[in-house]
């Protein structure tokens, strides 16, 4: 299935972006403030923590379509998206409730990204010259599962993941725009609004957390955000390395967690407290600190991710000097925070 992209209007981009924030700052709000007793205030805030910023985004663009401010034929995008996302939520509810298993989570999240892929979310070839073949569902799937789970991965700490989210959103943005990706960037407008509502509240300290319930649907949402162009035939090199880029915190995280956990001989899907927030809390750093740090990072990389967009030819001259860049700068910086950790640990 294509998705064609219709024109939306300007005031439609600033109308969607204000409704969806304050509708989150209101929803969050009103949750906050339901009356629970003190017991069941933690577990239920902790469990539907994230259902305002979904309920936000999703809200929002179906008032705007019913209104008449998105094509009407954008109907089957957005009841694509609404499907997809709410049955994330609902698996991650149910995490949230009943702790489901690591395996449990992979398969139903490995089933929501196969369906997508029949929908018309797919990774068929990078840039022109490229066929992916039989590897495009196996690719694709990797990228839905794989960014779903490196934002719940980096939710484990007050604001990180709506900040993640908020920032990488405003970069699809801009790059979308400059390219005239009307679809694509309208979705990471709703969805930067929807998410900044929350973080008001989520930033340390934290009145109420995301949860699974927030963080596995916002994860599915900002990899279909990014994968909406390549539907659309938008396949230069940029638009694979764009996302890579301004995704590249979690992405990096995940990836080192995974490995990390495969050398220590451990399941690649149990929790551990060595995520790179986890480290920088480790080395004494309030959370305030350790979430400034990692947003000065993304913001570098976000900063790349713009020039790198603006200037399309300077890509197969950047993508090998950056990334060798990016990896000895990553090195340096886990070689310090391990001395540093055996340092304190000795005092």
């Amino acid at each position: 299935m294509k998705f064609e992209s219709f024109p939306i209007s300007s005031e439609a981009y600033i109308v969607g972006y204000f409704i969806a924030l304050g509708l989150s700052l209101g929803t969050t709000f009103a949750l906050i403030k339901i009356p629970f007793n003190q017991s069941s205030k933690e577990k239920n805030v902790k469990s539907f923590g994230g259902a305002p910023v979904v309920f936000s985004f999703l809200v929002t663009l179906w008032l705007l379509q019913l209104v008449g401010t998105i094509d009407s034929r954008h109907i089957n995008l957005l009841t694509i998206i609404t499907i997809s996302t709410g049955a994330m939520m609902f698996l991650g509810i149910l995490d949230d409730v009943t702790q489901c298993t690591a395996r449990f989570k992979l398969i139903v999240q490995t089933l929501i990204a196969c369906i997508l892929y029949k929908c018309g979310f797919q990774i068929e070839r990078i840039g022109d010259l490229i066929e992916l073949g039989n590897f495009s569902i196996l690719l694709t799937i990797l990228w839905i599962v794989g960014i779903t789970n490196a934002i719940n991965l980096v939710d484990g700490m007050d604001g990180l993941a709506p900040g993640i989210i908020f920032f990488s959103c405003l970069t699809l943005v801009f790059v979308y725009l400059e390219r005239q990706i009307i679809g694509a960037s309208f979705l990471a407008v709703i969805l930067a609004g929807s998410v900044l509502g929350f973080f008001f509240f989520n930033f340390p300290p934290a009145k109420i957390i995301l949860g699974d319930t927030g963080s596995l649907p916002l994860g599915l949402l900002i990899s279909l955000i990014t994968l909406l162009p390549l539907n659309q035939g938008y396949t230069d090199e940029v638009y694979y390395l764009i996302p890579v880029i301004t995704l590249l915190i979690p992405i990096l995280d995940t990836t080192f967690a995974f490995f990390r956990r495969i050398f220590k001989g451990t399941s690649p899907f149990l929790k551990d407290t060595d995520h790179f927030h986890h480290r920088l809390g480790k080395l004494g750093l309030a959370p305030v600190k350790s979430i400034s740090i990692l947003f000065i990072i993304g913001f570098y990389f976000d900063l790349t991710a713009l020039s790198t967009a603006y200037n399309i030819n300077l890509i197969p001259k950047l993508i090998p000097i950056y990334f060798i860049f990016i990896i000895f700068n990553i090195t340096v910086l886990v070689t310090i925070l391990k001395r540093k950790e055996k340092n304190l640990s000795h005092d």
